[in-house]
């Protein structure tokens, strides 16, 4: 399913949840006010989403999970951007509660109150105040929430990201530990449950944020193993067996023709799953991957970070007008981010002033 060009997945854990209202005897109208929320929380995404794309970034997907939903950005949007993208949301919600506020205005002449108990006539209501939740919830000023990204937005337009963020998520964390402590005061397992899912996702976003900024105005290039062996499409397991033993790649590029031209990668998961099912003398071109990620030596590093993160961890290949001059796999990334860091460090321990 797709609204508006953008793929909506629903993650199994949904589904269970759903399962779980219906067998608990909830009855038919929980079930129905929890797919009402949950449209509301795909009318929130698609916030983000449409936002997003009127700055020029598009989205992956949008999944839906029991806890909630998550757009993936197809890019990092500047300061100003983000704080526009990080409110669209909650003000979806909004709108969404201003509309269900006059109905009830009109039909009861009253809005609800915070109630659990539902019933026909309620459900409007509950719905109302599940919008009015989500706005205020989404806007808590810690990650990885939208109130913290509209926080990092704003301090980021008067200091430096990587700052501005650490400052968020400092901010985060301490607002975390208060919903814990009074959850654990008050019983309320969900409130803790909360508290540790905030700490958690202000550190992530601190972490995630530091990192980037070793790649901030490096290209590939700087980065790339111009060192690597590769493999032809005729040759059996067993020769990239070898290959995979007598040195430190992991992954091959394959090749074929007289040109070398490189038409797939062979990982050495496929390797291992190949031996395991086809034997030593299976071929390579049976079990290479043929989609494989390419990139310029001039695209910046940071690109890198989101190619590996779409659950796929094979090599980049970096082409120059068609021809391979390099690849970069996650090791080596993860080295030049370690090295990098020891350089700045030492930059700030030993640096010399005139």
């Amino acid at each position: 399913m797709s609204v508006a060009g953008i793929p909506i997945r629903i993650h199994f854990t949904f589904v269970l949840f759903l399962v779980w209202i219906a067998t608990i005897g909830s009855g038919f109208l929980w079930t129905g006010l929890v797919l009402a929320v949950f449209a509301c929380v795909l009318l929130h995404e698609l916030g983000h989403a449409l936002v997003a794309r009127r700055f020029g970034i598009e989205t992956r997907d949008i999944t839906l999970y029991p806890i909630g939903g998550v757009a993936m950005l197809d890019g990092r949007p500047r300061p100003r951007q983000e704080l526009w993208i990080s409110l669209a949301g909650p003000m979806v919600n909004v709108v969404l509660a201003i509309i269900l506020a006059l109905v009830l205005l009109i039909r009861d002449g009253a809005l609800p109150s915070f109630s659990l108990s539902l019933n026909g006539s309620s459900f409007l209501g509950a719905l109302f105040v599940a919008n009015v939740s989500l706005a205020i919830f989404n806007m808590i000023p810690a990650f990885p929430m939208d109130g913290g990204r509209v926080l990092r937005g704003s301090l980021a337009l008067a200091m430096p990201e990587t700052r501005a963020t650490q400052i968020a998520g400092t901010i985060g964390q301490g607002l975390a530990i208060l919903i814990g402590l009074w959850g654990i005061l008050h019983q309320s397992p969900i409130l803790v449950l909360v508290a540790f899912f905030v700490f958690l996702g202000a550190g992530q976003e601190v972490s995630a944020t530091i990192t980037r900024s070793f790649l901030a105005g490096h290209a590939l290039h700087d980065a790339m193993q111009k060192r690597y062996r590769t493999i032809n499409s005729g040759a059996t397991l067993e020769a990239a067996a070898r290959m995979l033993i007598e040195g430190s790649q992991h992954d091959f590029p394959v090749v074929a023709g007289d040109e070398g031209e490189v038409i797939g990668v062979l990982t050495r998961n496929a390797i291992a799953h190949g031996l395991a099912t086809e034997g030593p003398t299976g071929y390579v071109a049976a079990h290479m991957r043929r989609e494989y990620k390419t990139a310029h030596p001039n695209a910046p590093l940071e690109a890198a970070i989101e190619m590996f993160s779409q659950e796929d961890p094979s090599p980049i290949i970096v082409l120059d007008d068609g021809q391979m001059v390099g690849m970069v796999t996650q090791d080596n990334l993860s080295e030049f981010i370690m090295l990098e860091h020891a350089r700045q460090q030492g930059t700030r321990s030993y640096g010399y002033t005139g």
